[in-house]
C-alpha cells in the first residue's frame, strides 16, 4: 500500500516505522511541543491506542521540514490513503 506526497512515494510501512520511532523518542507524547494541549495542532493519527502528530510524522518520513508544507487536508490524506485513522484532536 502506498501513496504520494509532493512527489514522494510513501508506504504504510514507512508510516508504521515513523510512528514507532516517535513513540521511542517521546514515550510521553506531550513531551513533543506539548502538542496535545496546543490548539495549533488540530488533528492526530490514532494508532494502537495512542495519538500522533500527523505533520511531524510526515516530516519524519519525507525529510521535508514542517514549516515547508501545509498540515490539514493534504497531510491527513496521506495517512487516510494508507488506511490510518485521522481524528480531530
Amino acid at each position: 500500500m502506498q501513496t504520494t506526497f509532493l512527489g514522494i512515494t510513501i508506504t504504510r510501512q514507512q508510516v508504521e516505522d515513523a510512528l514507532r520511532e516517535f513513540a521511542r523518542q517521546y514515550p510521553d507524547p506531550e513531551s513533543y511541543e506539548n502538542w496535545l494541549q496546543n490548539n495549533n495542532y488540530k488533528f492526530a493519527i490514532s494508532y494502537k491506542g495512542r495519538l500522533y502528530p500527523p505533520k511531524y510524522i510526515l516530516s519524519m518520513i519525507t525529510g521535508i521540514p514542517t514549516p515547508k508544507f501545509s498540515g490539514g487536508k493534504p497531510t491527513n490524506r496521506v495517512f487516510r490513503d494508507l488506511g490510518f485513522e485521522v481524528v480531530d484532536k
